[in-house]
């Protein structure tokens, strides 16, 4: 029966292919892929990137750095482990007197077992919740508070984590800090009077760049499947720790944006996929060929009850079919509580 059976795939096979038809895999992770080498074009704005330490047992400043006139973003991701209720802030500080404009403030869910917060972090950054401005005036050498993660006070072992960005004529000081809960004049005079707390040795903290443009070589078609893949063929972003004063990695890009062109060419349709390759990845990313008006897709709402990479490199979502010969703009956030490298494949449709 075996023999039969082989038999007749062989011979639909070079039906396929003498009628002019492709053979492809029966799941997209399994295609024969080309990683496209990726080129950094230009970095924009300022990252105050806030991971350290990741769990606080302390209350203190947990880091602060400083934005560069322009488009600022803080990105915090801490866990209460304090012994008791806590406040999470993020202020602002400068030497002199001005101004700045707070752009946007988002937060995602609290939680005891993290992934459900980097998950709706980024899900409302993409669909553009918390986007309102509001122009704030510093006090020279006074700590001004931006926002303030829950006013209720943060749970014992809860993970918080959200994103403040600002514009700013001036460089200006952004920090992160956690206090005991208290009313608002304790916690000023707390944020006053708070030191430093010393990194972990997950030592991930540091001021970065905030926006990072990369770019492939048009890759055509007729080539086969080709891959994008985002935290293993690319380095991870360098910047400085301004508390310890030595350089950090910002491992997984957390509060990096990715703005990445896929440059291709031939003639016809291709499908996109996202593949998860380094285990849980509960995300949300934008792509489209109008970089002004990006569909919506999500990793966090589409396999049940089982987290998506969880246990296996083999997960996969569509992402939609798109024409060949048209530059496709992906842009993303790498979520918090989640791991890459992710890929992004494109597979020619068949024919």
């Amino acid at each position: 029966m075996s023999i039969v059976k082989n038999s007749i795939k062989t011979l639909t096979t070079a039906v396929m292919l003498a009628a002019g038809f492709t053979a492809y895999a029966a799941s997209p992770v399994d295609e024969t892929y080309t990683t496209l080498p990726l080129s950094e074009t230009k970095t924009e704005g300022t990252l105050i990137f806030s991971d350290c330490p990741e769990y606080a047992d302390k209350t203190g400043i947990l880091y602060e750095g400083t934005v560069k006139p322009g488009k600022g973003r803080v990105y915090y991701y801490h866990v209460n482990e304090t012994g008791g209720p806590a406040r999470l802030l993020v202020y602002a500080k400068a030497d002199k007197k001005q101004s700045l404009t707070v752009t946007r403030r988002i937060k995602g869910d609290a939680s005891s077992s993290y992934i459900p917060t980097g998950a709706t972090l980024s899900f409302r950054e993409a669909v553009g919740d918390g986007v309102e401005s509001e122009k704030i005036q510093l006090e020279p050498k006074k700590k001004i508070v931006l926002y303030e993660d829950d006013r209720n006070g943060i749970a014992e072992d809860n993970l918080v984590s959200g994103i403040v960005e600002i514009e700013t004529d001036k460089p200006v000081t952004l920090g992160t800090a956690i206090l005991s809960d208290g009313d608002d004049k304790d916690v000023q005079k707390a944020l006053e009077q708070a030191v430093p707390l010393p990194p972990d040795t997950h030592e991930m903290r540091g001021t970065f760049a905030r926006d990072i443009y990369l770019e492939n070589k048009a890759w055509n078609f007729s080539q086969g499947p080709a891959e994008i893949s985002v935290g293993n063929s690319y380095p991870f972003q360098k910047g400085m720790d301004e508390v310890s004063h030595v350089e950090r990695e910002n491992t997984g890009d957390y509060g990096v944006t990715y703005h990445i062109t896929f440059h291709n060419k031939g003639e016809g349709k291709y499908h996109l996929y996202i593949n998860a390759q380094g285990g849980v990845y509960m995300g949300t990313f934008q792509a489209g060929t109008n970089p002004r008006l990006l569909r919506m897709y999500r990793t966090d709402d589409r396999l049940g009850r089982r987290w998506f990479g969880n246990g296996t490199e083999r997960d996969y979502i569509s992402c939609g079919t798109w024409d060949m010969g048209k530059d496709l703009y992906i842009r993303f956030i790498p979520a918090g509580a989640a791991y890459l490298p992710v890929r992004f494949l494109m597979v020619p449709e068949k024919q």
